[in-house]
C-alpha cells in the first residue's frame, strides 16, 4: 500500500507561507509526531526568518539567499526528505519545494515548555508538517505555577541560588502568596577552601604538551622510532615468549592516553615533560632498545639480535625491573576524549577534604534566615533535572549533590576529578555505602560517576537568581558546553552548510582581495579607457556619483608606456606606425569604443565621419586639437 501527501500549501509563495508558521509551534516527523517549534521557512533560493529591529519589540519576517554551497545543501536535503518517505515508509510525498526549520521540544514534564537550540535544528517538508494535533501529549501541557504552600511547604529541603550563599542547603520555614522565608546552615571558609582545592589542579594542568616531531627531535630519534616506543613495542626473549619493552603512553586504535603523559589534538600526539623526561632516561638506560627501533621491516626483533652478550635473557629481566621501577606498567590510561586527574592529584584532594572535615564541627556552621525571597531563588531537589541543564565543569571544582535520587545522598559535597561526555567523576568528602574507588584512583566508598544536571557547580555559579521578589525572571542559561565524540575537524562549515571537499575559509578571516593592474589591457594592442580595478576577477564596486570622464581623455605617458597597448600603441602624443588619427567634426578627439574589431589584433581602424582613411596596425587617439 502506498499512501499519497495532498499538499495543503501548494501554490502559496514561499513568503506567504513563512509569515503563517514562523513563530508558532508544530508537530513533525510524521506518522510519530513531536512537538517542535518552526523557526524558519526556504525554499530553493531564500531562508524565510523572524528578525527584531532595533531595540523595539517590533520582527519582521526577512529573507535571506542562501550562498553558493547552500543552494546545493538545500537540494541534497530536499531530496534525501522524498526519498526517506518514499523508499523507507512508502509514502509519495511529491515535490518537495519548501522546507520547514524546526527546534524540536527538549524534556518532559516541564511546567513551561522549553525548545532546543540552534544545533538541534533540522528540517522538514512543509507538506509533512502539521499545525496541530487531536490528541496532544498530556506530558507536554503547560501549567500554571502551583501555590507556593502546596510546592514548598514547611520543612522542605532546598537550595539557595542566591549570591552570597550559593549552593548552601537550607529549609523553608516560612511561605507567603508570593515569597518564602528559608533558613540557611553555611560554613563561611567555604570559598578559601575551594581556593586551595583549585591550587591542586593547577599544579597538574601546569604541564607542558610538545608534539610528536617536537618529542622526537628532543630525544634524538626518528617519528616512527617515538610512535613505536610510545606504544606497545614486543620483542622474542629467548625462551620464545613476548616481552612488551614499549613505554604504553598513547593506544591509537583503542583510543586511549595516559593522564599527565599524553594526549591527542586534532592532527597528532602530544607529550608532556614528563614523557620526555622518562623516553630519555630509558634511552641513556637501554640505547640498543632504540637503536633496535629503526630497524628495517615490520618483522618482531628477537632479543639476542638487540642485546650483545651471551645471556640477552639478563638483559631482558633488567629491561622489565627498570619499567616496573619507574612505574610505567602502573600508568592509567583513559579515553581521548576525556579529561582526567591522574592518581597522585586525586590522593592529595581526598587528603586535604579529610583535613576540613576534621577541623569543622558544629560551631563552624552559622545559621542564617532569608526573608521574602521568589520561588526561583531556591532550587528544589525534584527539580534540578529541568533546571540544571547547560552546566559546564572544569576539573577541580566543587559541586555539591542536589538530586534526592540516586546513589549519592543529598547535600554531599565534593570535587570533580574526571569529566566525560556526559557524565562526572566526583570524589566526595565523606564515604557512602555505593561509593566506588573510580579505578582505584581514590579510597573505598569515596567516588562516583553522577549525571551533569544531577549536582550544582559551587566554583562557577551559574545559576545566580536575585532574591528581589520584583526582579525579571532569569535569563535562560546560554549553551557553552559541546560534548564530544570524537574529534573535531580543523576546518568546519558554516551552520547549516554541508561539508564539501578542500579547504574552507576560516570563520571571521578576513576576504583577500587581489588587485589587479588596472592600465593593464585585455588583449594584445588594446587599452582600458576606463581603467577600472578589477578584484578578484571582477570589477570592483565604484562610487556612481563620481563622474568619469576618462573615457574622454587619452592615456597619461606613464600609462601608455605601461603594458597591455600591443604593437601599434603610442607614446605620448605620438602616432603609432601606420596608424590613423581619430578627428570627429570640430577636430576634436575621443576614444575609440571597445569592441570587436577596436581592441584586438593588427588592423583595427575606426573612421568617424570626416576623418581620414589608413591602414592601421592597432589603433590610436589622437590628441585634443588646439582649436
Amino acid at each position: 500500500m502506498i499512501i499519497h501527501i495532498q499538499n495543503t500549501f501548494e501554490g502559496k509563495k514561499t513568503d506567504v507561507i513563512a509569515k503563517d508558521m514562523v513563530g508558532k509551534r508544530c508537530f513533525v516527523g510524521w506518522p510519530f509526531v513531536r512537538e517542535a517549534m518552526v523557526v524558519g521557512v526556504s525554499d530553493s533560493l531564500f531562508k524565510f526568518e523572524k528578525v527584531a529591529f532595533g531595540n523595539s519589540n517590533e520582527t519582521r519576517v526577512l529573507s535571506n539567499p542562501h550562498t553558493t554551497q547552500g543552494l546545493q545543501y538545500w537540494k541534497n536535503k530536499a531530496d534525501r526528505i522524498e526519498h526517506h518517505y518514499s523508499k523507507r515508509l512508502g509514502v509519495t510525498t511529491g515535490s518537495v519545494d519548501v522546507l520547514v526549520h524546526v527546534r524540536p521540544l527538549k524534556g518532559n514534564g516541564a511546567l513551561v515548555k522549553d525548545y532546543e537550540g540552534s544545533q538541534k535544528e533540522f528540517e522538514q517538508a512543509v507538506q509533512m508538517v502539521l499545525p496541530e494535533v487531536i490528541s496532544e501529549d498530556p506530558r507536554f501541557i503547560e501549567k500554571d505555577a502551583p501555590p507556593l504552600s502546596e510546592e514548598f511547604p514547611s520543612g522542605t529541603k532546598v537550595f539557595f541560588l542566591g549570591d552570597h550563599a550559593y549552593g548552601v542547603a537550607g529549609q523553608v520555614s516560612e511561605t507567603t502568596e508570593k515569597t518564602l522565608s528559608v533558613m540557611l546552615a553555611f560554613s563561611p571558609d567555604e570559598k578559601a577552601e575551594n581556593e586551595k582545592f583549585k591550587s591542586i589542579v593547577a599544579n597538574q594542568v601546569g604541564l607542558r604538551y610538545f608534539p610528536s616531531f617536537k618529542v622526537a627531535e628532543m630525544i634524538g630519534i626518528s617519528s616512527l622510532a617515538l610512535s613505536k616506543i610510545t606504544s606497545s613495542f614486543m620483542i622474542l626473549a629467548p625462551d620464545g615468549s613476548k616481552v612488551n619493552v614499549g613505554l604504553s603512553l598513547k593506544f591509537e586504535a583503542k583510543s586511549l592516553k595516559v593522564i599527565s603523559y599524553s594526549r591527542k589534538n586534532d592532527r597528532f600526539w602530544e607529550f608532556s615533560d614528563k614523557a620526555v623526561e622518562l623516553l630519555k632516561s630509558y634511552k641513556q638506560a637501554f640505547p640498543e632498545i632504540f637503536q633496535a627501533l629503526h630497524g628495517p621491516g615490520n618483522d618482531m626483533p628477537s632479543a639476542s639480535s638487540i642485546f650483545s652478550g651471551s645471556r640477552p635473557e639478563l638483559a631482558v629481566k633488567e629491561v622489565k625491573a627498570w619499567l616496573s621501577e619507574k612505574g610505567v606498567r602502573d600508568l592509567e590510561a583513559v579515553s581521548l576524549y576525556c579529561d582526567q586527574l591522574d592518581k597522585s592529584a586525586v590522593t592529595d584532594i581526598v587528603k586535604l577534604a579529610d583535613e576540613f572535615t576534621e577541623k569543622k564541627g558544629p560551631s563552624s556552621y552559622k545559621k542564617a534566615i532569608v526573608k521574602g525571597i521568589p520561588r526561583q531563588a531556591v532550587l528544589k531537589p525534584s527539580h534540578s533535572v529541568y533546571r540544571l541543564q547547560n552546566q559546564t565543569f572544569a576539573l577541580g571544582d566543587r559541586t555539591v549533590m542536589v538530586q534526592d535520587s540516586g546513589s549519592v545522598p543529598l547535600g554531599v559535597r565534593g570535587t570533580v576529578v574526571g569529566i566525560n561526555n556526559k557524565s562526572l567523576d566526583v570524589v566526595w568528602d565523606s564515604p557512602f555505602m555505593s561509593g566506588t574507588t573510580l579505578g582505584d584512583r581514590c579510597p573505598v566508598y569515596r567516588g562516583s560517576s553522577i549525571e551533569l544536571n544531577s549536582c550544582l557547580n559551587l566554583t562557577r555559579p551559574q545559576f545566580v537568581v536575585s532574591t528581589n521578589p520584583n526582579a525579571p525572571a532569569p535569563r535562560r542559561q546560554p549553551y557553552n558546553a559541546q560534548p564530544r565524540i570524537g574529534h573535531f575537524p580543523s576546518v568546519q562549515p558554516s551552520d547549516g552548510q554541508a561539508p564539501a571537499s578542500g579547504f574552507r575559509q576560516a570563520r571571521g578571516a578576513p576576504q583577500v582581495r587581489i588587485m589587479t593592474n588596472p592600465t593593464r589591457g585585455r588583449g594584445r594592442g588594446a587599452w582600458n579607457n576606463n581603467a577600472t580595478p578589477h578584484v578578484n576577477g571582477s570589477a570592483a564596486n565604484t562610487d556612481s556619483t563620481t563622474p568619469d570622464h576618462s573615457y574622454n581623455s587619452p592615456p597619461s605617458e606613464s600609462q601608455a608606456s605601461s603594458r597591455g597597448f600591443g604593437r601599434g600603441g603610442f607614446r605620448g602624443n605620438s602616432h603609432p606606425r601606420g596608424a590613423s588619427s581619430f578627428n570627429g567634426r570640430g577636430g576634436s578627439g575621443f576614444a575609440p569604443p571597445r569592441g570587436r574589431g577596436f581592441d584586438r589584433g593588427r588592423g583595427a581602424s575606426f573612421n568617424p565621419r570626416g576623418g581620414p582613411r589608413g591602414r592601421a596596425r592597432g589603433f590610436a587617439v589622437a590628441s585634443p586639437s588646439n582649436s
